[in-house]
């Protein structure tokens, strides 16, 4: 059975909740941790975060941010995290936490929207497209350190 999905901005009292979706996301995450991410996070600007809920629990969550490059006139926005439930997957809330972003992005004067999948991520590229993503590209990723 399918239940309704609120979105709303991601709170403190979240943190236990991100951190598990972290997880499920493949990146182990701690409350503690998570907590001192979201704080960190939360108090720039040009960033924001929202989470899903069905029936009164976080099911997804979704982070962006809104930024400049040297190859566009109106600033962008990127999706720089957004993970759903697995058991919470194909519900609609993958989507309504994109149009939240799209939203937000929009009033912020984003001229496009920006986000990287890696290559083992299959069903979410087809989620993207399916949203009206193009593929335009690989990611590469080097640690410093």
């Amino acid at each position: 059975m399918q239940h309704s999905v609120d979105v709303r901005p991601a709170a403190p009292h979240d943190t236990a909740a991100l951190a598990a979706l972290m997880t499920h996301l493949g990146y182990p995450t701690e409350p503690g941790v998570m907590r001192v991410r979201m704080e960190r996070i939360s108090a720039l600007p040009r960033y924001a975060a929202w989470v899903a809920e069905s029936e009164g629990e976080v099911i997804g969550m979704v982070g962006a941010m809104i930024g400049w490059a040297f190859v566009y006139d109106a600033p962008y926005a990127r999706i720089l995290a957004l993970v759903v439930h697995p058991a919470h997957r194909g519900q609609g809330a993958g989507a309504a936490l994109v149009r939240a972003v799209e939203e937000w992005a929009r009033t912020h004067g984003a001229g496009s929207l920006h986000l990287t999948a890696a290559n083992q991520r299959t069903d979410a590229h087809r989620f993207y497209t399916r949203l009206g993503f193009d593929d335009t590209g690989k990611r590469f990723h080097k640690r410093l350190g």
